[in-house]
């Protein structure tokens, strides 16, 4: 891709994902896809359920005594200086589980872990003379004018499927480990459009139509394994403290480019980290603090591949929640209620300092547990970011994401 797509000023940009995140290295990682945890600023390691039963933390999937069957879907809406508004849906998880014995449980996963969608156009078009131009449009057997400009076309990521394994050591200890498989493609497209250059009867130029078209596709294909531990203290009365590590293998890059031979590339591997507390003020209300990191995929490989480096995360994630149990529907177990913010750096995976992107954001979140420990929540989050590149400069975007959860009986009697 040409060095010169990151001059994004005079492009259109159409976007279904997030954001100018997409330009750089592998684009965006996905960081949460539970809305439980997501209505709560965007944690990772808690929940405010009533098993504190957590889709983004192993640790704590023993402490469901049924087979589940798990689901999220996001929908996001962005803003921008430049963009009156564009929406996109995403699958963000799937998942299904089973305990083992009464103090462990299994569960198998997959999930979205970077992705990277974006459209790109240019505005203004290049034309070409009729004494220049060996083209003929109209089949008149005279060379005519032509105009012509660029579009790029990114889409596809990294998806990761998983097994975990939840277990409690002591009744105040319990361990999560997850081992995951890194796959998946990405096309990034260089098309040059050529357009016919006609003329009303006024003599003023009309809109071209476009009659032919050269692309030029890259495909990416990633290969790896990921691993993480997950583990949580109770360390008061009312307080759990969490932690998670997470890390992969370097990342193999195969690259398909057209009529070239394939060309391999290894990428360091990712590190993540995640450390928190949860305090209940009160049996049904408290509050959650957590501090997140992502150091994503080494840098110069990566920069080779996708002019760009990844980018680097940090980030400070704080929520509260309250859980009412009073309820007269005898159907109906409880309705929690979780309110959150973050602030979110992105910085450059070569760079130590120099943040070239803020994200700060509030969510709110509203879940339903019913039944035998079925749960359905809702999270709407809204956020603005700040970039280098100017089109995506005052962004606003939106996101509504909702999880289910559903318990049974499947294969197993139900623990007492």
């Amino acid at each position: 891709m040409k060095k010169n797509i990151l001059i994004i000023i005079l492009l259109n940009i159409i976007i279904s994902q997030s954001s100018s995140i997409s330009l750089y290295g592998f684009g965006e990682r996905i960081f949460s896809y539970d809305a439980n945890s997501s209505s709560l600023g965007n944690i990772r390691l808690f929940s405010s359920m009533s098993n504190s039963f957590t889709l983004s933390a192993p640790s704590t999937y023993y402490k469901n005594s049924q087979t589940n069957l798990s689901m999220s879907m996001s929908f996001n809406t962005l803003k921008s200086n430049y963009i009156d508004k564009l929406s996109s849906n995403n699958f963000n998880h799937l998942s299904f589980g089973f305990p083992i014995t009464v103090n462990q449980s299994f569960m198998l996963g997959i999930n979205p872990l970077m992705r990277s969608v974006l459209y790109i156009r240019e505005n203004n078009f290049t034309y070409i003379g009729a004494d220049n131009s060996n083209i003929d449009t109209d089949g008149d057997g005279e060379n005519d004018p032509i105009a012509f400009n660029s579009s790029y076309n990114l889409s596809g990521g990294i998806s990761e499927i998983s097994s975990s394994i939840s277990t409690k050591i002591t009744d105040k200890i319990s361990l999560g480990l997850k081992v995951g498989k890194l796959f998946g493609t990405s096309e990034r497209m260089d098309t040059l459009n050529f357009y016919k250059v006609e003329f009303d009867q006024n003599g003023i130029l009309s809109n071209p139509d476009i009659f032919s078209y050269e692309p030029r596709k890259n495909k990416y294909n990633y290969s790896s394994f990921s691993y993480s531990l997950d583990m949580r203290f109770e360390v008061f009365e009312k307080s759990l403290l969490a932690f998670n590590y997470g890390w992969s293998d370097p990342l193999q890059v195969n690259i398909d480019f057209d009529n070239y031979e394939t060309k391999s590339y290894v990428v360091s591997g990712y590190k993540d980290y995640q450390l928190g507390i949860q305090t209940n003020i009160y049996n049904n209300f408290g509050y959650i603090i957590e501090f997140q990191k992502f150091d994503s995929f080494g840098s110069l490989n990566a920069t080779n591949i996708f002019n760009k480096p990844p980018l680097n995360t940090i980030s400070v994630n704080m929520g509260l929640f309250y859980k009412n149990n009073q309820i007269s529907s005898t159907k109906i177990n409880s309705i929690n209620y979780n309110v959150g913010i973050y602030d979110k750096l992105f910085k450059l995976n070569n760079q130590v300092n120099n943040a070239i992107i803020r994200d700060f954001g509030i969510t709110f979140g509203v879940g339903v547990e019913y039944l035998n420990s079925n749960s359905m929540t809702f999270s709407l989050q809204f956020g603005s970011r700040e970039t280098e590149f100017d089109v995506f400069k005052n962004t606003k975007y939106y996101k509504f994401i909702i999880s289910l959860l559903s318990n049974n009986n499947w294969f197993v009697k139900e623990r007492k």
